[in-house]
Order: structure tokens, then sequence, then C-alpha cells
């Protein structure tokens, strides 16, 4: 009779009793229980549990989440979350193939929920704006932890291009696919070392310094921690709150200007347009410091920039600028980098700029190993009406230009090539014949092309979204679950990182560490339970190579000097590397 309850209630249901007193509303959520097992796939997840809990999984979860009604609770879905993202489970709908007893094992519960169950819990979890506040809280929590880092924030955008039917997104230029497609646009805020505090998405095309003046810059003014006073400012016409560091994207002297003038906020970026050499006898070598310690030689350069929109007026004060250039390419190439930091060497900016390589490498590893370009759903959101896109009827008559100019260059090319091969009167009849109608086609196309130049001019490049008709507006996607999981993913990534730090000091090849983490987050392991000491002990098997589990052997005493709990329990977690590697009945 179990069975037959038991398997009406799904696969690897065994916990009856529970789900039906949750069901009838005689009990709260499942507490976690654990049992000894062996070689449970994946269990090698749980060595990143200390360092899920030190990066702030369960941090101001009460104020901006709910505790969801059913059998799981929301330690146990977070838990089960962050998991998923180490375990390089790219989306939700990947959960299906997941072995759900197993994974249940890992979490102490009979087996983890299906697709649609996890999709419903997070909408449960996420009340109204509580996705945005538990970001903000989260990004203010890692600002926190390493105020040095927070100094110094990169600002890059990644297009998240969208291939689904329900809304028409605008287009944007994806340098990954060299293609224009219809996307959002993420904006992505990093430490130098490429570690993101979050991510604000966007649906206008209006371009980064316009997100940056009215999102990502009030934003900073609140998050980012020991920020000097108005007094400190006011002493010191050097000192700057903080500094953004970003590409050409957001080159604007304009805003430059702006930034330092308002808020003293210093900016790094590279100066946008075709730049005159200088003398290869002004560099000199420099030691650049460049991210996790290391440094590196460069050929450096600098002079004072100026530029009218930075100069000072009645009313406004005159805001300095630094031009660096590195040469490199054997000379044959400078890079210039613009800069209103006034302190600081210029070896140091360098090394500031060049950082932001950080950004995008992680980029490239988020999209192939955590899933930021996936949608965790498919609802639709009405995004904020103030938001601006290009104006699809300017789209329009700017195509039909482009394709006016294309056919009169054709025409043109004929023209160039229509020759008299003699003074014959039928030949030039012919010659003459031909080159009217060319000459009457240009001149059409010119006359359409006055008109079209015409409306272009009178019709605006940008539109707000709540001027376009609403059949056409855009939407956002699964706009509250994708905030939430990016915030989920941030944090496994941060942990990851943690863990990664501490492999580095005894690994050889330093490259190697992040794999090597990876490697251990699929690692089968037994779980042995003590139920008179209430510890929980993960047992892993040796790695495929003695450099590897010397190593993980160094990490989980690490992990085991934190002493910690499992979440919601007593339960205490222990770690231990065992079997021998070389197996006396392996043959030789």
């Amino acid at each position: 009779m179990d069975q037959e309850v038991a398997s009406s209630l799904g696969v690897a249901c065994h916990d009856i009793v529970g789900r039906v007193l949750v069901a009838v509303g005689k009990a709260g959520p499942a507490q976690p229980i654990f049992s000894s097992a062996m070689d449970v796939r994946g269990a090698g997840v749980l060595c990143a549990l200390p360092a899920l809990i030190s990066n702030g999984l369960f941090a101001h979860t009460q104020e901006h989440l709910r505790q969801p009604i059913g059998y799981y609770s929301l330690d146990s879905l977070l838990l089960l979350f962050a998991f998923l993202v180490l375990a390089r489970v790219p989306s939700l709908e990947r959960m299906r193939y997941l072995a759900p007893g197993e994974w249940g094992q890992i979490l102490g519960l009979d087996r983890i929920p299906e697709v649609k169950t996890a999709r419903r819990k997070i909408d449960e979890i996420i009340p109204d704006d509580g996705a945005v506040a538990w970001a903000k809280e989260m990004s203010c929590f890692w600002m926190k932890l390493d105020e040095d880092l927070a100094g110094i924030l990169y600002v890059d955008g990644h297009v998240h291009t969208y291939c689904g039917h329900q809304t028409e997104l605008p287009k944007r230029f994806s340098s990954r696919s060299r293609l224009c497609l219809r996307s959002l646009m993420d904006y992505w805020v990093n430490d130098q070392q490429g570690t993101p505090f979050f991510v604000v998405t966007a649906i206008g095309t209006e371009g980064m310094i316009h997100h940056l003046r009215t999102t990502i810059i009030p934003r900073l003014l609140q998050e980012v921690p020991a920020q000097p006073s108005q007094a400190e400012l006011q002493a010191d016409e050097k000192l700057h709150r903080f500094v953004v560091v970003f590409d050409r994207e957001g080159w604007s002297p304009l805003f430059f200007a702006e930034l330092w003038r308002d808020h003293r906020i210093a900016v790094i970026t590279y100066r946008k347009g075709n730049i005159e050499a200088w003398a290869d006898n002004e560099f000199e070598e420099k030691n650049v410091p460049t991210v996790f310690g290391n440094t590196t030689k460069m050929d450096l350069a600098e002079r004072p920039f100026s530029h009218k929109s930075c100069e000072a007026t009645k009313t406004k004060p005159a805001v300095a600028l630094r031009e660096i250039r590195r040469s490199c390419d054997n000379k044959s190439h400078q890079t210039s980098i613009i800069t209103t930091l006034m302190s600081g060497e210029m070896g140091v900016l360098a090394g500031h700029m060049f950082a932001r390589w950080s950004q995008e490498n992680f980029f490239k590893y988020a999209t192939k190993e955590l899933g930021i370009d996936h949608f965790p759903g498919y609802e639709l959101s009405e995004p904020p009406e103030n938001e601006r896109i290009k104006n699809p009827d300017y789209v329009i008559l700017d195509a039909a230009l482009r394709r006016n100019l294309a056919k009169k260059k054709k025409i043109e090319a004929k023209c160039a090539s229509l020759l008299l091969d003699s003074n014959d009167s039928k030949a030039v009849a012919t010659y003459l014949e031909k080159r009217g109608v060319l000459d009457q086609q240009l001149g059409e196309l010119n006359e359409a092309r006055k008109v079209l130049l015409a409306e272009r001019r009178d019709t605006a490049k940008h539109i707000k979204l709540a001027d376009l008709p609403e059949d056409k507006r855009p939407r956002l996607i699964a706009l509250a679950r994708t905030q939430f999981l990016n915030t989920i993913r941030i944090l496994a990534y941060r942990a990851e990182t943690a863990l990664v730090s501490i492999i580095r000091e005894t690994i050889s090849r330093h490259d190697d560490a992040r794999a090597l983490a990876k490697s251990l987050f699929t690692h089968d392991a037994d779980l042995i339970f003590y139920p008179d000491s209430q510890i929980l002990k993960v047992r892993l098997h040796h790695f495929t190579n003695p450099q590897s589990s010397n190593t993980i052997s160094s990490l989980l005493s690490v992990l085991n000097q934190a002493k910690i709990n499992f979440p919601g329990t007593e339960i205490r977690m222990s770690y231990e590397m065992v079997s021998d590697p070389n197996p006396t009945s392996q043959d030789l």
C-alpha cells in the first residue's frame, strides 16, 4: 500500500507522511533529515556550502523573500538553486534530466521538485519588487566584504538575445554573433577581478551613458561603502568617491565632466576616434600591477588632455583630464586612455584600465558555465514607460534611404561602365538612349532621396515606449525570475571564486584551479550521518591524479575549520578524503 501511495506521489517520494501532512495543512515545510548513503552522484557540491553561507546565501531573505507554501522550505530552495548553478545545470528546464532522489539526499529531502514546481516556487518566493530589493541588499553585502575592490567598478553591457515570438524586442548588434538580433541589454557591474556585484536589465536602446546616468550611478552612490564625506571632498580637490571603468561605448567628455562636477566620481576609459602618434622617446617602461597581485611591464607616456566640455565656465569649474598611452605591438600601435582621476601613477591607472578584460572573461565564462543567457520563463511584464527605443518609423525611413543609396551607387557604376565605342551615328544613338534611361533613374532616385531625408529629419530617432501602440510595445520576459536567478548566479560564482582562491594556494598551475573546483562540484561522494553526534560527513573519493587529490584534501581541511551547520539544522558538516589512491587490487 505504501508503495502505491509513494508511486502516486512521484518518483523517489518516500516521505509519504510528511508530504501528506503538508498537503492537508497539518505541518509546515519539510526539515532536512539525513541518512547514510554511498556514492551519491554529485554530492561533492556540498563542499561549496561554507562558501555559500559566508557569501550571504541566507542573508536578508526574511526581509525581502517569502516562505513558500508547501513541502519545500525557502532555505532548501535557495540551496537547491545555488547547487544547480555550481553543478553546471544551465537552466531550470534541465532539472528534468537530473536524478531527483539523489539530489534530494544532498538536501536532506526525499527528492527535489519538478521543473514546473520549481518555477512556481520562485514566483511564490518573490513578492512585488522582492527580487530587486534582495539584489540591492546582496550587492551592498558583497561590497562591504572587500571595500577596496568596491572602490573601482567596471561597467559593461552584455547582449541577452531572445529567439521567441511572444514579443518584438528591439534589435541590437551582438559582437558574438556579428548580427543585429532582438535582445535585451544586461549592464553588469563587476570588481577588478571580474567578480560581479549586480546586473541591470534594460529594454531601451539609448546606450550605456543613459543607463549609467539614470540607473547605475544613482545606485552606486547609495551602495558603495566608505565614500568620503562632503567635508573631505571640499578639503581635497583631487579626492573622489569611487572610480568607474568602461569601454569606448561610454566615451563622452561632457559626461565625464558631469560625473566629476556633480558627484566627484572619477572615470577611466579608452579614447575614441583617430589619434596622432606620440614620439617614441616619450614612452618609458613601467611596472604595471594587474589582477590577483601580478605585474607586467608596459611602455607608457602621459600628457594632460583638454576638451571644450571640461573647460571652466561662469558657473562651472574646469575638470582636468589625463591621457595615458601605451605603446605596443613593437611600437606600431598606441592605445590611449582618458581619465579624470588625478591621483595615482600612470602605471597603476593603466593597470585599472586593462583589468577590464577580467570582466570580458567573466562574460565568456558565465555564458558557458552559469547560463546567464537562459530565460527562466515566458511571462511578459511591462517595462518602464520612460524607457526609449529607436522609433520604428525612423528605422523604416532609414532603411529606405539605405536602399535608395545602394540603388544609386549601382546605377552610377553602370553609367561609369557605359562607353561610346565609335562615332558612328547608330552607336551614338544607342549610347544616348541607354544613358538617358540611367539619368532618368538617377533623377527619380535623387528626388525620392530628398523626400525621404525630409521625412526622416521630421521623425524622432528615439521614442518612449509609452508612445508606441500597445500591440507594438515590446515587453520584458520573466524579469523577476531572471533577476532572482541572476542574484543566485552571482552568489554561486562568488562562492566558487572563494574556493578557487584557496585551491590556488596549493596547486602548481593556477589556471587549473577553477577547472578543479568545477570537477569537485560534480564529484560523487559518500554521505555518512552520525545521529548521536549530529554530524554529516561528506567523504570524497580520490581524483584522477595525486596532485588534484592533495589539493582537494588541503581544501577540505580549510572547510572543516569553518565548523558550519547544515542550514536549518544543528547538523555539523565534516569533510574528508577517503580510499587509497592506488588500490592494492589494481592491476599494474
